[in-house]
């Protein structure tokens, strides 16, 4: 008996359909075929014979039925599997969000909830951008042209110190009159490190015996104040003792730099730290929800004296092993950094300024020098970054096992000083942002950014004075006016300038740096003191030079 043309249709049915829905929707299909077909085949034994539009009335509602039956499947099934998808991208955002190690690893802020409340610091587990950088291959080129630079270096010294003198030196005579006395510097630095760790005991007085007191009476308000000027009382002779004590012993460059950059460090860390944990028992309510407040440990906070960070957090991102590889490498750089620099003040800087003081200059000879020292000006900023916040910071977090290596971003790249000011030393930067821009903005002064800008490149430029004045022991503010002044115009200007700008103005600026500071360094050997000592400290010798031997 031939097939009816409706029974081949039928029969046809899921053959050609697709199978996108999935196997559930496949397996339905082949069902709802066999059930027509099986429909159509009981009705031709039961009546024997069917006219033509029997069959086709019972296929075409057969058929129908299975498409609607097929249908309710199909979106049953892209319905759960839509919410199956919109489950999990919801779970992900969440976790997310939860797990700040999933954003950004160079954005080290973290946006509050609160109006006009500033973006809090946020500590991420990340390497520092240059050892990032340095598993590119073109990148290692660059490291190792500047390591050829160093070798380069290395044998003009040699050739220098063979032929000029007879002896070879090959920088340690500078490196040793740098860091003389260095005995002397590190007892110094052993009681600046003690005092800082005992601070703790009276902090710990004062916070819990806070706690007894009832909320904001005069007791409490009295007790507040007679520690506050305590504190205040202890930073001023930590500021005096360390720089008498230097003074009196009369320490080199090299070690007068390190001492005062440690005493600025240790103080900025005790700030830190009473800012961040005093201000959790100086909020704290009785009889509210809010628990009452706690210090941490000791171990913590010795732990955050030698951290490389300035920021106090109750907890850090920690790595789970110590890289002694990494850490010898660092130190390594470290010290090759050191005889980097002492190379180029051997080769450029000393030959050029020695002789000020001792024989007649004129305008020429200042533009000629000063000019010539921008190229050895900025190679003596950039291995100073590199030395002490890429191998020096990261030889100490390696020790600790601190996770967060932002100690920089990609200052290189900036356009404007504004980007370049926030990126060349974020350990500083976060420090200012935290403890003075951010009081200044939300409490000193709220929403003044002019003066909380203000105020960062005040300390800021004071700061670094502050170093160069005791380091070299005159007073010559080259770097108060250029940074405190004209550095403060050009952080308002947001009109991005070409990155070639950037590099020669840096260079033409260390170029200025180098200069002056090489001049007046030598005024002070070669020229005469003012006849009253206090105008001589304040008054550059090199403006009214009298020359010792008389000339």
């Amino acid at each position: 008996m031939s097939t009816s043309p409706i029974t081949n249709s039928v029969s046809m049915i899921g053959d050609d359909a697709p199978r996108s829905a999935g196997d559930v929707t496949t397996k339905e299909t082949t069902l709802c075929r066999n059930g027509i077909l099986k429909s159509i085949n009981h009705g031709k034994e039961v009546n024997g014979s069917m006219s033509a539009n029997g069959p086709r009335e019972m296929a075409i509602n057969g058929m129908l039925k299975c498409m609607q039956e097929m249908r309710e499947d199909v979106l049953e099934q892209v319905n759960d599997r839509i919410n199956h998808m919109m489950s999990e991208l919801r779970q992900r955002i969440e976790k997310e969000e939860e797990d700040p190690s999933k954003e950004n690893k160079y954005d080290d802020k973290r946006q509050s909830n609160k109006e006009g409340v500033l973006p809090n610091k946020v500590f991420l587990p990340r390497n520092s951008l240059l050892t990032d950088l340095l598993e590119i291959p073109h990148i290692q080129t660059v490291y190792n042209i500047c390591l050829m630079t160093f070798i380069l270096l290395f044998l003009d010294t040699i050739a220098h110190d063979l032929m000029d003198t007879g002896t070879l030196f090959i920088g340690t005579y500078t490196v040793q009159k740098a860091f003389a006395k260095f005995p002397t510097c590190l007892y110094i630095w052993s009681f600046m490190k003690i005092s800082t760790l005992a601070l703790y005991v009276p902090f710990n007085i004062w916070a819990y015996q806070r706690l007894e007191f009832v909320l904001k009476s005069l007791f409490q308000k009295i007790w507040d104040y007679v520690w506050l000027i305590t504190f205040i009382s202890y930073q001023v002779l930590f500021v005096v003792l360390p720089i008498k004590a230097l003074l009196n012993e009369n320490l080199p460059v090299a070690c007068s730099v390190a001492l005062i950059m440690e005493q600025l460090r240790l103080m900025m860390k005790s700030h830190a730290f009473i800012r961040s944990v005093g201000a959790k028992f100086v909020s704290y309510k009785p009889h509210t929800e809010t628990p009452k407040p706690s210090s941490p440990g000791f171990s913590h906070y010795l732990y955050f004296l030698f951290a490389p960070t300035l920021v106090y957090s109750d907890s850090y991102p920690r790595t789970k092993v110590v890289r002694w590889k990494a850490v010898f490498r660092n130190f390594i750089e470290v010290g090759m950094v050191i005889f980097y620099i002492a190379f180029i003040m051997e080769r450029f800087v000393a030959p050029t300024f020695h002789v000020f003081g001792t024989k007649p200059l004129n305008w020429r000879w200042y533009v000629k020098n000063i000019f010539g020292m921008m190229m050895p000006g900025i190679l003596i900023c950039v291995s100073s970054f590199y030395c002490l916040l890429h191998a020096w910071m990261n030889a100490w977090a390696e020790m600790l096992r601190f996770a967060d290596r932002l100690f920089y971003k990609d200052w290189w790249n900036c356009t404007t000083y504004r980007a370049y000011y926030r990126t060349w030393n974020v350990v500083v930067h976060d420090w200012l942002y935290t403890y003075v821009y951010k009081d200044m903005y939300e409490i000193v002064s709220p929403r003044n950014k002019v003066l909380a800008t203000y105020a960062v490149f005040f300390i800021s430029s004071v700061f670094h004075e502050y170093i160069l004045a005791f380091t070299f022991r005159f007073f010559y503010p080259v770097m108060l006016i250029m940074f405190g002044g004209l550095g403060f115009v050009l952080i308002f200007n947001k009109r991005s300038a070409s990155n070639v700008f950037m590099w020669t103005s840096l260079c033409i600026g260390n170029g200025i740096m180098i200069g002056l500071y090489g001049i007046e360094y030598y005024a002070r050997i070669n020229c005469l003191p003012n006849d009253d000592k206090y105008l001589d400290l304040i008054l550059p010798r090199s403006w009214s030079c009298r020359p010792v031997s008389g000339g």
